[in-house]
C-alpha cells in the first residue's frame, strides 16, 4: 500500500501523476488567463472604438479611421476566438484506472497512478498545440488594439 507522507511520492509512479497533473492544472490556469486578457481586450477595443472613434468618423472618414477600424475588427474577431470554447481536456476521469483495474484484476495503486498518468499526458500533450494557438490569437488581439488605438489617435491629431 502506497501511503503519502509529508508531501513525497512514495513511488515513481505517484510523482509522475503529480507531475502530470500539476502540468494539466497550470494549462487550465494559462486559458483562463488568456481569456481574462481577451475580454479586458475586447472591452478595451470597444471603449477606444466608441470614444476615440466617434471624435475622429465625425467629421469624415479618413484613410487612418479606415485602417483604425480595420484594427478595432481584427482586435475584437481575436479577443472572441480566444474567448470561445475549445476542444481542451484539463479534468481527469476515473473510468481509465477502472478499465486498468478490470482488465488486470489487479487493484495495484502503481498501475493506478501509471494509468492516470499516461490518460493525462495525452490530453497534456493534445492541449499543448492549442494553448500556443490561443496565445498567439490574444497577441494578435492586443498588438491590434495598441495599433487601433494609434491610428485612432492619428485620426484625430490629423
Amino acid at each position: 500500500m502506497l501511503r503519502r507522507t509529508l508531501g513525497v511520492a512514495q513511488s515513481i509512479e505517484q510523482l509522475s501523476f503529480e507531475l502530470t497533473a500539476s502540468a494539466l492544472a497550470e494549462q487550465e490556469r494559462a486559458v483562463a488567463d488568456m481569456r481574462t486578457r481577451a475580454s479586458t481586450a475586447l472591452g478595451a477595443a470597444s471603449v477606444a472604438g466608441s470614444f476615440l472613434g466617434a471624435n475622429a468618423i465625425h467629421d469624415s472618414l479618413d484613410v487612418w479611421s479606415v485602417f483604425a477600424l480595420t484594427s478595432f475588427g481584427l482586435c475584437v474577431g481575436s479577443a472572441i476566438w480566444v474567448l470561445r470554447s475549445h476542444d481542451l481536456v484539463f479534468a481527469f476521469r476515473g473510468d481509465a484506472i477502472l478499465r486498468v483495474s478490470d482488465s488486470d484484476r489487479r487493484h495495484d495503486m502503481r498501475e493506478a497512478y501509471r494509468a492516470a498518468s499516461l490518460w493525462m499526458e495525452a490530453h497534456l500533450d493534445g492541449n499543448a498545440c492549442k494553448v500556443a494557438d490561443l496565445s498567439t490569437w490574444l497577441t494578435v488581439s492586443c498588438l491590434s488594439l495598441a495599433v487601433e488605438i494609434a491610428l485612432w489617435t492619428i485620426s484625430l491629431v490629423g
